[in-house]
């Protein structure tokens, strides 16, 4: 039977195999680089005073003098390197071969072959450049063969001799310029803004937006005039007559801009409504919130092991400008008098209606006449869907806290909402949350935001292809902006291998596994019990550490101890949040069953006070699988379309889901409420990016290790 052993008190075993080749290799070209980079420094100074050596026969000889630092080998490898091959573009190498220290002592998560191709293209590059540039000096028999050493001399010949002068020198900037690109992309703004700045002066003069996204009142109120002006189809007022010879008022709700596809009618380009949050997507720093209050001296930091860890900026979104449309006015009252006259084909008497407009669909506000029962509308509703000849029509009846009836109805160029947009409003960027999500925008425009610690579990459910995927993404993408890897941790659970296996590069950053998994990313069956049996470990060990110092939420712990009022070494350490990801949950519920569900219930049951929270997602809100238990501790919920009316009971005590249009179309219960939302939209090439911008920093170790799980037979995983 084997022992239980202890996370704590375990030691990393010393190096073997490969990780043994990495750490010598890696010193090995340590070294490497600083004897060559002190050989080449020293030969540009003493060139010309050991030139003598390369003729002598008795060169290794120790009476034979040497000038250069690095001594009689180090003048041979300098001048190989500087006279025979690249001249000054040789102080390349040194850095080529620090980078491949790095690679090997994993200082740094870098592409060796990346720096490979750009060192040797590099050296290549300066070695034509510094040849051409000096030939035209006193300095041409620098190193004996000039600055650009043997290659550039001749490679240089070659090419003035077929192309002149000028067409060499053109050729040379070419290359170099397309190297420092390669380099960085930053140089391809750095070039653009030089441009702008040479052949367009006064752009250069445009206010700049400060980092609080505070806007200037006089440029607000010039861009509600001038939208006043143009907009005459934003705000309509028409009065509508049916069979019966009423009067119905209907309004137009005024919308904000969302930059929407240019048509004709369209918004004033003078006012462009996006530019001024554009101007602002650089601050990334905002999203990461303050420590409490207290002096600097007396506080914890758990950020400093990361100090230098940036959030990625907005900048590796897409806006997907193209794919953003305005609801015509035309399409808004063709709906309205088709409402009104199959309300009055069934004797019923409209007052007003009300449109607003929102990304995917329109909700039209009906205000019945007096003594208009609301169930004759409701039992209408596929009368009125047949009539509107719309997928998606869902009537609320009645709307909470009015007097009016509601009708959601498709509209028939849907919008896509951006990650990037709602990620930048900055009502997200203002908010007080402990673990802040923005998933999307409701029929008003408006973000959708809420604090999973207060959720504090997720329930999401729909039919495959509806965007579910989409909106696990958007979750965990909201924590990624605004959490540093110190303050959470994800344990991400994936039965198809492919759905999650994209967070893999920030396993150092925030991820969790148990000690002995290889891969942080769960796939296997077995390994998700024990990953799951593990996590009631260590919420039980936080409920100690809880106990002990006179606490009750994970909040009123971690202020305790950031100001030094818990001391580690009696075991106190500071709780980071853990967000538990599990997609295919119907999968494995039919594989493992029970095994799964018990651990489970229990963590949404006590987890939420000590910083454990659930996003359970399955294509199969079926009652086998989303059983009582489950669906008690799971007041949050997201519906995205599913197929029938039952599916849609089962997950939201409700119909509506299975009257969606799909495509990220969903509803929200929070609380026994009902709020349809059009979810985020962010694509694999986004998340990747995103991730490789993490990955890429420096990170810890390892992945967080979860405590050891010794199982039924003795089994420690």
């Amino acid at each position: 039977m084997a022992k239980k052993k202890s996370v704590a008190a375990e030691i990393a075993p010393p190096p073997k195999g490969i990780e043994a080749v990495k750490l010598i290799t890696g010193l090995f070209f340590a070294a490497l680089s600083v004897y060559t980079f002190v050989s080449l420094i020293s030969y540009i100074f003493t060139w010309a005073e050991d030139q003598s050596l390369l003729s002598r026969p008795d060169v290794w000889s120790t009476i034979v003098p040497v000038e250069n630092g690095a001594g009689k080998l180090g003048f041979f490898w300098a001048n190989f390197l500087v006279s025979r091959l690249f001249g000054l573009g040789a102080f390349i190498i040194p850095f080529f071969f620090g980078a491949v220290a790095i690679f090997s002592l994993k200082i740094k998560k870098i592409s060796l072959l990346r720096q490979f191709f750009l060192s040797a293209y590099g050296a290549i590059i300066l070695s034509l450049l510094f040849s051409f540039v000096f030939g035209f000096t006193r300095f041409d028999d620098w190193f004996g063969n000039g600055a650009g050493g043997s290659y550039g001399y001749f490679v240089n010949r070659w090419l003035i001799g077929m192309l002149g002068a000028t067409g060499a020198g053109a050729v040379i900037i070419v290359l170099f310029v397309t190297w420092l690109v390669l380099i960085s992309y930053k140089v391809v703004e750095w070039f653009g803004r030089a441009i702008a700045a040479i052949f367009h002066p006064k752009r250069r003069e445009e206010v700049v937006i400060d980092d609080t996204f505070m806007l200037d009142e006089n440029a607000v109120a010039e861009a509600a005039a001038a939208d006043a002006d143009t907009d005459d189809l934003e705000v309509l007022e028409e009065e509508l007559t049916p069979d019966d010879g009423r009067k119905v008022l209907f309004e137009i709700e005024k919308q904000p801009e969302i930059e929407p596809v240019e048509e004709k009618g369209s918004v004033d380009d003078s006012v462009p409504p996006f530019e001024v949050i554009e101007n602002t997507n650089d601050d990334e720093e905002d999203f990461l919130k303050d420590l409490p209050k207290g002096s600097l001296d007396t506080l914890f930091d758990p950020r400093l092991d990361l100090s230098g860890y940036q959030i990625p900026p907005l900048s590796l979104l897409d806006d997907y400008k193209d794919r953003i449309y305005k609801v015509p006015a035309d399409e808004l009252e063709k709906n309205n008098r088709k409402i009104v006259k199959t309300l009055s084909d069934y004797k019923i008497s409209v007052e007003k209606i009300f449109a607003r407009t929102g990304p995917t669909v329109t909700l039209y506000e009906i205000v019945p006449s007096a003594g208009v029962r609301i169930s004759q509308i409701k039992r209408l509703e596929d009368d009125i869907a047949l009539s509107l000849a719309a997928r998606g029509v869902r009537i609320i009846a009645p709307i909470p806290g009015t007097n009016a009836v509601g009708i959601e109805v498709a509209n028939d160029k849907p919008s896509v909402v951006p990650m990037k947009s709602v990620l930048e409003d900055p009502k997200f960027r203002n908010a007080n949350f402990e673990l802040p999500v923005v998933i999307g925008r409701t029929i008003s425009n408006e973000a959708m935001m809420f604090d999973l610690a207060k959720m504090p579990h997720l329930l999401v459910a729909g039919a495959t292809g509806q965007g579910k995927s989409v909106g696990l993404n958007a979750i965990i993408t909201s924590l990624l902006y605004t959490k540093h890897p110190s303050e959470l941790k994800f344990v991400l659970i994936d039965p198809k291998k492919v759905e999650l296996s994209l967070y893999s590069k920030i396993e150092k950053h925030f991820l969790a596994k148990l000690p002995d998994s290889e891969d942080a990313i769960i796939t296997d069956t077995q390994k998700v019990v024990y990953t799951l049996k593990s996590l009631t470990i260590e919420m039980d060990s936080r409920y100690d550490l809880l106990k002990i110092a006179h606490v009750r939420t994970v909040k009123e712990y971690n202020e305790k101890f950031l100001s030094r009022r818990l001391n580690p070494l009696k075991g106190h350490r500071y709780m980071h949040f853990i967000v538990v990801v599990i997609d295919e949950f119907a999968d494995l519920l039919m594989t493992a069953g029970r095994e799964i569900e018990e651990p489970i219930v229990r963590l949404a049951q006590l987890a939420r006070a000590i910083g454990i929270h659930l996003v359970i997602a399955t294509q199969r809100p079926t009652t086998n699988i989303i059983t009582g238990l489950i669906k008690a501790n799971f007041p949050a919920r997201i519906a995205f379309r599913v197929i029938s009316n039952i599916d849609s009971r089962t997950i939201l005590e409700s119909t509506g889901a299975n009257q969606l249009v799909g495509r990220g179309d969903m509803l929200i219960s929070v609380s026994g409420e009902l709020t349809r939302v059009q979810c985020a939209y962010i694509d694999t090439a986004e998340v990747e990016r995103i991730t490789e911008f993490i990955g890429n920093q420096q990170g810890y170790s390892s992945a967080h290790y979860l405590p050891e799980y010794t199982g039924e037979e003795g089994d420690v995983s």
